[in-house]
């Protein structure tokens, strides 16, 4: 071997050992990074001041807080596709705000005006009784309504020179996805007491206990979001869709992965091995491969919630769906991979809870 071959060698493994350094090197954080950060921090405290009560009380202070929820995200939509150019009639408003509040509650109405019913005709009933846990027992929205949703806007869309076809499938996806993933929220909350009627309810069961599957659904996904910011802050290197989220990196994409995964499944199996499970005969020790499940597949529906809505985004040429959040953007903008994890969920849950076999 030549000396000039000898040189080459060592200048390529000099190279191999300086790239090899800068993979792994942590990224140094800018001004406006490290602002960015201290400001998802406050806004992210703020949120979990505010929803986390509500998912611990449950009951109507749930109902309240996704009814309010429902009436931002509605608005939030129908902004979005909008211009100075490009303006919907108020009847596409009014409709998408009733098609939302139907799509939500219209189980929860059926269920009281049945019960009003039963009161009014049954004499043996001395006193009225509604309980709202019985109101969601399934994770469905109304076919009628929807088929409804779908007449309307596509209707819209032959005779409103000013309303596309592209927007008429726009509202219908979002006003689905958005109104599945709300009504799951509730379904995932009043579960526990329509899966174990039996169970005594003590203080504990009601306001902590059976307050774990929506929290768990809440947990994974925000535990996905900021593990993948804070990896792809540090450590990312490579564009994940540049096109669609430019910040995102795969290096975030697995961190975010990882802890999103191993954080609450360890966590789930601790509570349910000292005789807390998640969800009685559902999510417990017995049944720990539904947990394993569950939780390995809620950090990749959330992740792809994120770029669904961040699409959505740069297909109207947006930068966020609101400014309810001030710089954080809208309701839609921090609860995209909520509503997805809710909905996937939702769906698994029920398909357990019957071993399977409402599925198959």
């Amino acid at each position: 071997m030549n000396k000039n071959e000898v040189e080459s060698k060592e200048e390529n493994h000099s190279k191999l050992e300086e790239d090899i350094k800068r993979e792994l090197r942590v990224n140094e954080l800018s001004k406006e990074t490290k602002n960015n950060l201290v400001s998802r921090i406050i806004i992210a405290i703020c949120i979990v001041v505010v929803i986390l009560p509500c998912i611990l009380l449950g009951d109507y202070f749930l109902f309240a807080l996704i009814l309010l929820l429902s009436l931002i995200t509605t608005h939030e939509i129908s902004k979005a596709p909008q211009s100075i150019e490009h303006r919907y009639r108020p009847i596409i408003y009014l409709f998408s705000y009733l098609m939302m509040f139907l799509l939500v509650f219209l189980n929860f109405f059926i269920d009281l005006f049945a019960s009003i019913y039963q009161y009014s005709t049954d004499p043996s009933i001395q006193n009225f009784v509604f309980n709202l846990n019985t109101a969601f027992k399934s994770p469905y929205i109304n076919i009628g309504c929807f088929v409804i949703c779908i007449c309307f806007f596509l209707i819209e869309a032959v005779f409103d020179k000013k309303f596309s076809l592209k927007d008429a499938f726009y509202f219908i996806t979002m006003l689905f996805l958005v109104s599945l993933g709300l009504q799951n929220m509730l379904y995932l909350r009043y579960l526990p007491f329509n899966l174990n009627p039996e169970v005594e309810v003590t203080s504990f069961y009601k306001y902590l206990l059976s307050a774990m599957p929506l929290f768990f659904v809440f947990a994974s996904a925000c535990l996905t979001d900021v593990f993948a910011y804070l990896v792809g802050v540090l450590f990312g290197k490579h564009k994940m869709c540049p096109t669609i989220s430019p910040k995102k990196t795969w290096e975030g994409f697995a961190g975010g992965i990882f802890f999103g995964f191993a954080i609450p499944f360890i966590t789930a199996m601790l509570m349910a091995h000292f005789g807390y499970p998640i969800l009685e005969g559902v999510l417990d020790i017995e049944h720990w491969w539904n947990i394993l499940i569950l939780f390995l597949v809620l950090p990749f529906v959330g992740t792809f919630g994120d770029l669904f809505f961040s699409k959505v985004k740069r297909e109207f040429n947006i930068k966020d769906f609101g400014t309810v959040l001030k710089s954080h953007g809208g309701i839609l903008d921090r609860f995209d991979s909520i509503i997805f994890c809710s909905i996937v969920t939702g769906l698994l849950v029920f398909a357990m809870s019957f071993d399977w076999t409402s599925i198959i």
